[in-house]
């Protein structure tokens, strides 16, 4: 009887030494909570975060570790885990090279202005000097160089921002509730009594915290006027961490200067949503994380992680519940 199940969308990333190991069941056989196969004895099970619910839960009796395939865990239920003392996993940082050189595509979509440049090649039009300057002291562009970017949430895609931040010669600043120290942040701005300071010190705000009852709209009104006119607000994290109304209000009043969203309150967006027409707005469908690594990057630490559980040794990314 085989102890370890794994959503088969992930079973080409995991060695030929691993598969014969493991149950694989697909979204479908999912979509049914496992019915029509035997559970009882699974102890590791490997899937997307909206399958560890009661329902499926109640099928592995057994199960010890739950490791999650993202690095959200809003969708779990946690409660259940919890009381049956089930270790949850998750697979944060397998992304974050991806999301961090998302995040700099978005930084540099402003600070060129690529979204005029391309107007311009449709229309065939030559503008060689920014409107209204001298040829020869034309600045059409906002160098990244000098700036200071604000990261919300230092973790892993945090961390691959900043290094990313440094070879560009920009300052880092960090909005944690827990201080962080390393060799790319000039400084760590603790707890709510700062955000303020923090909100008004950045030319770019990276959001990268996770949802949860308090930092639900925690990008509110009064949160989007304490930072500059300038500003450049990016939330790669989660949808409801920004009030969209606020955003748009503040987007189309110029009380910040551009935003770029790759999460939403609701998704997928509506045709009909405000947020379609806001012309400083780059929009991405929740795809900053798809680069060409991170399924390397996923499919080492599940093997890692039936290593350590093979071999009693300690699991990586264990969630706190």
């Amino acid at each position: 009887m085989k102890k370890i199940l794994c959503n088969a969308l992930y079973e080409h990333l995991l060695g030929e030494e691993y598969r014969d190991r493991i149950l694989f069941l697909d979204n479908e056989a999912c979509d049914r909570a496992g019915e029509g196969h035997d559970l009882s004895e699974i102890e590791l099970a490997v899937m997307q975060p909206f399958y560890f619910n009661r329902r499926f839960l109640e099928r592995m009796p057994n199960l010890k570790i739950a490791q999650i395939t993202g690095a959200g865990y809003d969708r779990v239920d946690t409660a259940e885990l919890k009381e049956r003392g089930i270790t949850l996993l998750n697979t944060r940082g397998v992304m974050s090279v991806s999301i961090a050189e998302d995040v700099f595509s978005k930084l540099l979509f402003f600070s060129r202005r690529i979204r005029y440049v391309e107007e311009d090649r449709k229309l065939h039009r030559w503008d060689g000097v920014s409107r209204g300057q001298d040829q020869w002291m034309c600045s059409c562009y906002c160098d990244l160089y000098g700036k200071t970017i604000g990261i919300m949430g230092y973790g892993s895609i945090g961390h691959e921002i900043g290094k990313r931040a440094k070879a560009f010669g920009m300052k880092l600043f960090v909005y944690d509730v827990f201080g962080q120290k390393d060799e790319y942040i000039d400084e760590c701005f603790i707890g709510k009594t700062k955000l303020k300071e923090f909100y008004s010190a950045c030319d770019y705000i990276v959001v990268s915290i996770p949802l949860n009852a308090e930092t639900r709209h925690m990008i509110n009104e009064e949160a989007l006027k304490m930072m500059k006119k300038s500003c450049v607000l990016i939330n790669v994290a989660r949808g409801p961490l920004v009030d969209t109304e606020a955003l748009v209000e503040a987007l189309s009043k110029g009380t910040i200067a551009a935003a770029a969203i790759d999460v939403y309150e609701e998704e997928p967006l509506p045709a009909d949503s405000a947020l379609w027409d806001v012309e400083n707005l780059f929009m991405s469908s929740h795809k900053a994380g798809m680069g060409d690594t991170w399924k390397v990057f996923i499919g080492e630490l599940i093997m890692r992680n039936i290593d350590h559980y093979e071999k009693k040794e300690t699991l990586e990314n264990v969630i706190a519940l």
